[in-house]
């Protein structure tokens, strides 16, 4: 795994587009930039009484859930979901205009109609960050386990230092900048998409017809519902704490990915060990400082967040695995889990923000912490300790998991990049690589023959070659030197 992660680390543009996802969650939901401008909405967070969670977070959640939903149910007639033309840029351009409506100068700007644009800000951005991610997770599912880890941990590693210079920032050019990332994060995807090896006529837009993958959604919802008890209980600390709290965060992710890389590549556990001997413990572990005062039970969400993070990692990868061994579109089940995931988050912070204001002494608190920590053992040791190896993916080692891509696709795809040749030059090209005349070409492609004549010419032109056997010793060749 590490000179596969060696490999993916030249694919800088691919990695910054999905850091650039990460560092704008991180910028608008886990630090101060913009936590101040929800003020003027204190009345609003009075009424519902969730006074401790912060507005932006539960109507953008909200949305996002809500969001997620309906691209999983389109997932079931379409798919791949990226390739719908237009959907990408839109949920980056959706993101971004909701994340200027959350500015401070937007805010100012727009006087007693403020709250009002607050509001409009949540809502688009809980709609665009779920196209967001849904686009990623998808992205991610289709390249097999072992290449989501290898993405995943140089990607979150940049984003974690990038994050830290982003807070150096003045305040108003850092909005302006964090809202632009959705932007970025979009067109650094599709400048993948546009590269990858496209999937076959007769695999896209495929009918699912099978059962929501049951056990899977469980887990998800259980670690998000996890995540969200843990902020909905601590959602009371102050300002001061709030920031350390938010800064810790960003180290124990930055732990927790080391930790997947290690533990995938070094000591190569499977998703069983990965997630009942290393992150359950640690989200365990978290809520046992939440009792005491601070700065300790600050530093016991540094801690739930590592093994939380930890296992977001293992979700992704197990998403993969999901996929090909059952032959089902990667959206289909990126969208249960992260539909799960967020879902378990938005009742989970609810829940515990609404139990805060019953609890009154510090007992009541630690026997509810204590609570949540039998539940996690309980189910380390039996629901996820004894039963996965009937599932037939809990003894799956991610890194030994085969790539969904052949070596003769990969070598493709690297010369593809490497020629610069466009989206249905990509296309063409892998057909010809295939072995397939101009007449299948264009039927499978609905273009006319004299346009496919035409990028014929242009693929043996940008790789230098004079014929299409010529064009196939040429993908072997690279398959060689790559190997």
């Amino acid at each position: 795994m590490a000179s596969s992660l060696r490999r993916e680390l030249w694919r800088t543009p691919d990695l910054l587009g999905f850091a650039a996802h990460w560092i704008w969650i991180w910028c608008v939901f886990w630090s101060p930039l913009f936590y101040k401008e929800s003020e003027h909405l204190d009345a609003l967070a009075t009424g519902t009484g969730l006074v401790p969670l912060e507005p932006l977070w539960v109507v953008s959640l909200l949305v996002n859930v809500v969001t997620i939903a309906f691209l999983l149910t389109l997932s079931h007639v379409r798919n791949p979901l990226g390739d719908i033309k237009g959907l990408p840029l839109a949920g980056g351009a959706v993101t971004a205009l909701g994340t200027l409506a959350l500015s401070h100068s937007a805010l100012v700007l727009a006087g007693s109609g403020a709250s009002l644009l607050y509001v409009t800000g949540a809502v688009l951005t809980g709609i665009g960050s779920g196209i967001v991610v849904v686009m990623w997770a998808e992205l991610f599912a289709s390249l097999g386990s072992k290449r989501t880890v290898s993405y995943s941990v140089p990607a979150l590693l940049i984003a974690a230092g990038l994050y830290f210079v982003v807070r150096l920032l003045p305040i108003d050019p850092a909005q302006v900048l964090v809202a632009l990332l959705p932007l970025a994060s979009m067109g650094l995807f599709l400048h993948y998409k546009h590269s990858a090896p496209r999937l076959p006529r007769r695999n896209r837009n495929v009918r699912v017809k099978e059962k929501p993958p049951l056990r899977l959604i469980a887990i998800a919802l259980f670690f998000g519902a996890s995540f969200g008890i843990m902020k909905g209980l601590l959602a009371p600390a102050g300002d001061e704490w709030i920031v350390v709290r938010d800064l810790l965060n960003i180290v124990a992710i930055v732990g927790g990915t080391i930790a997947i890389f290690v533990t995938m590549s070094v000591y190569k556990m499977d998703f069983d060990h990965l997630t009942y001997q290393i992150a359950l413990p640690l989200m365990a572990a978290g809520f046992l400082f939440l009792p005491l005062s601070e700065p300790w039970n600050v530093i016991g969400t540094g801690v739930h967040q590592a093994g939380y993070q930890y296992f977001y990692i293992v979700l992704w990868a197990l998403w993969a695995v999901a996929a090909s061994r059952g032959n089902v579109p990667a959206g289909w089940v990126a969208g249960w889990g992260l539909l799960s995931i967020q879902l378990g988050q938005l009742v989970g912070s609810i829940a515990a923000s609404l139990a805060v204001g019953l609890i009154t002494t510090e007992l009541q608190l630690a026997m509810l912490s204590a609570g949540f920590i039998f539940v996690i053992l309980i189910i380390a040791l039996f629901a996820l300790g004894g039963g996965s190896a009937n599932t037939a993916w809990g003894f799956v080692k991610p890194v030994e998991e085969a790539d969904t891509a052949s070596d003769f696709e990969k070598a493709g795809t690297r010369l593809a990049r490497r020629c610069h040749l466009s989206p249905r030059e990509v296309e063409v090209f892998f057909l010809l690589a295939k072995g397939r005349n101009r007449a299948f070409i264009s039927e499978e492609l609905v273009i006319g023959d004299e346009t496919t004549k035409s990028h014929i010419k242009s693929i043996y032109r940008k790789t230098d070659v004079h014929s299409q056997q010529e064009l196939i010793n040429l993908i072997e060749g690279e398959g060689k030197e790559g190997a």
